[in-house]
């Protein structure tokens, strides 16, 4: 199943809703090549987003993103990529998304990021305090912004087959129809 248009497609989406695990899966499907924003930040700083908010905070670790995500909207290639769950926030960064990509909002309920997510410990913003306070927290800043990708999907009512699936129709539709 191939589209003629769009040649970037990007997930956004708060930690935990899968937007690793449906980019890779919508990307290897439309035969586009897949980037995680997160690895690819850790491939060129050398160290891990963990480690880099550490050693050089939150606002180094932004700045560094808005650049990678610049630089491979860029690219003259057929792309999945799958943002960190604060990159959409930035707003030259969603203004360049908008006019070069097509964005896909992935969502689930609090509870079932926490059931993908809880028991791990390296997401910085989840080590602050109750897991549970800073996801809602997180939620409330941030899924007016998130709205205003061009789809939004549930990640909690299928499987992942069946959402990329949708996915790609939606797509389909959508470039159809313009």
């Amino acid at each position: 199943m191939k589209i003629a248009k769009p040649k970037i497609i990007v997930i956004v989406g708060l930690m935990g809703v899968g937007k690793t695990t449906i980019g890779a899966k919508l990307a290897d499907k439309l035969k586009y090549y897949f980037i995680d924003c997160d690895c690819e930040i850790e491939d060129r700083e050398r160290k891990t987003i963990a480690e880099i908010f550490a050693q050089n905070g939150e606002k180094y670790f932004r700045e560094a993103e808005a650049k990678t995500i610049a630089e491979i909207i860029s690219r003259d290639e057929e792309i999945v990529l799958s943002l960190g769950g604060g990159a959409f926030m930035n707003e030259n960064t969603r203004k360049i998304l908008k006019e070069k990509a097509v964005t896909i909002w992935l969502h689930a309920s609090i509870d079932e990021i926490l059931k993908r997510i809880g028991h791990k410990n390296n997401r910085p913003l989840l080590n602050q305090k109750n897991k549970r306070e800073v996801l809602e927290e997180l939620s409330v800043k941030r899924y007016a912004i998130y709205a205003e990708a061009d789809f939004k999907f549930n990640t909690g009512e299928m499987n992942n087959d069946l959402l990329v699936k949708k996915i790609i129709q939606k797509i389909n539709e959508f470039e159809n129809a313009e």
